[in-house]
């Protein structure tokens, strides 16, 4: 857990770096490779639909982005997704396809089981990626981001199970560790500046 936080600490102690320096008035050719896709998506899976808003913030060099992530994921559970992630671009006819995976850990965000309302117990933190293709169609120095993926999210709850324990003759809570896997298709549209 400290790792991912030291992690982020380093991604926004960069980020306001390199916008000092731009402040400045000093031309910086790593803060024109500086690069935000912030998306919108409806998530659809085999049972149920819903949306994710995403944001990620990283650095282009040359055909390749990295950067880190984070959103909200409102399927099934909502939660907060936490992710690094790489593009790669493909080709560039007027606009720019982009191939993109992103990998990394998924926190709930609220304590109830909307859908099994009867299961009580915490949540844990999961498993949480995605795979997919992107097109960006250029505005000035901005692009309109129309994409398609593929995406992947665990959600883990320790489900209450009182049973009678007859060594001390009262109900005791032994908790069952539930493990849903959330595969969806995502249909993606954002702004990438």
């Amino acid at each position: 857990m400290n790792k991912w936080i030291i992690l982020i600490l380093m991604v926004v102690t960069v980020t306001h770096q390199l916008t000092a320096q731009d402040n400045i008035g000093k031309k910086n050719k790593i803060f024109n490779n500086f690069h935000s896709y912030n998306t919108i998506q409806l998530l659809n899976g085999r049972t149920t639909s819903a949306f994710a808003v995403n944001s990620v913030n990283g650095l282009q060099f040359g055909k390749f982005f990295t950067g880190i992530g984070t959103g909200f994921d409102y399927y099934y559970h909502t939660s907060i997704p936490l992710f690094i992630e790489a593009r790669f671009d493909l080709a560039k006819p007027k606009g720019k396809f982009q191939l993109f995976a992103n990998g990394g850990i998924n926190f709930p965000f609220t304590a109830q089981n909307k859908k099994f309302e009867f299961k009580t117990g915490p949540y844990k933190t999961g498993g949480f990626y995605t795979a997919g293709i992107d097109y960006l169609i250029p505005v000035k120095n901005e692009a309109v981001i129309l994409g398609a993926a593929f995406t992947y999210k665990q959600v883990i709850q320790m489900v209450d199970n009182n049973v009678w324990n007859p060594i001390l003759n009262r109900p005791e809570n032994i908790p069952i560790k539930e493990q849903y896997s959330l595969n969806r298709i995502a249909i993606r549209l954002g702004w990438m500046f």
